[in-house]
C-alpha cells in the first residue's frame, strides 16, 4: 500500500494481484487475510478514479476485484468493441452481444456471413439500476467516462434471442457465464 499510493506500477500490480486472487491456485485466502489493505486499496482507487487518469478502466476493474466482484473485473471491457457469446436461457442457442462502436445488438453469428438477424438490445434504465451495477454505472457518470456509463446501461439491460424470441437479462447470463469457481471454503464466506 505505502508503493501504490504513491507508484502507478505498484499500484497496477497490487490491483492485478487481487483480481486474480479468485480461483483454484492456493491463493483463495488472499482476500481475507488482507482485509484491512483492501479496503486501503478501494479508497486509493476511488481518489485515483476521480482524478480522471489515463488508466482508468485497469484502475476501475481494480476497484471492482477490491469490492469481490470478480466476475465482472475478469469480464468487463470499455463497450468500444466489446462482443459476448452467451447461451439463450430459453433455447441455448448461442448469441452475440455487440456493445460497441459497430453497434448495440443480439445477434446469431454465421462463421461466413458475420452478425445475422440482429435485434436492438434493450438498455435498463439508469434509475433503474441496482447494486453493483448501480454501483459501475454512478462511478462511470461520476467520474465523466459516459461511453462507460452507457454501454453499463445496454450490458445491465435484456436482448432478445433472434432464435427464439425471448427476452433475457444480459447481465444474468454475462455473470453466470463468467463468475469464477471459488473454493467452498470462500464461497461460504460470500
Amino acid at each position: 500500500m505505502r508503493l501504490a499510493s504513491r507508484n502507478a506500477r505498484a499500484r497496477g500490480l497490487a490491483g492485478t494481484i487481487l483480481r486474480r486472487a479468485a480461483g483454484h491456485h492456493g491463493c483463495d485466502d488472499l482476500p481475507a487475510d488482507c482485509a484491512d489493505a483492501i479496503a486501503e486499496f478501494r479508497e486509493l482507487l476511488d481518489r485515483h478514479l476521480r482524478s480522471r487518469p489515463d488508466d482508468y478502466l485497469a484502475a476501475f476493474l481494480d476497484l471492482l476485484a477490491a469490492r469481490e466482484e470478480y466476475h465482472w473485473s475478469a469480464v468487463l471491457g470499455d463497450f468500444t468493441d466489446d462482443f459476448h457469446q452467451l447461451a439463450c436461457p430459453h433455447c441455448t442457442v448461442e448469441v452475440t452481444i455487440a456493445i460497441g462502436d459497430h453497434g448495440r445488438y443480439s445477434a446469431i453469428r454465421d462463421s461466413h456471413l458475420g452478425d445475422v438477424d440482429r435485434r436492438g438490445l434493450r438498455p435498463t434504465a439508469s434509475e433503474e439500476l441496482s447494486g453493483t451495477g448501480r454501483w459501475m454505472h454512478e462511478t462511470a457518470v461520476r467520474d465523466g467516462h459516459e461511453s462507460l456509463a452507457d454501454g453499463l446501461t445496454h450490458l445491465l439491460g435484456t436482448a432478445e434471442c433472434p432464435h427464439c424470441a425471448s427476452v433475457f437479462g444480459i447481465a444474468d447470463e454475462y455473470t453466470s457465464a463468467n463468475r469464477p469457481t471459488l473454493r467452498q471454503g470462500q464461497a461460504n464466506r460470500r
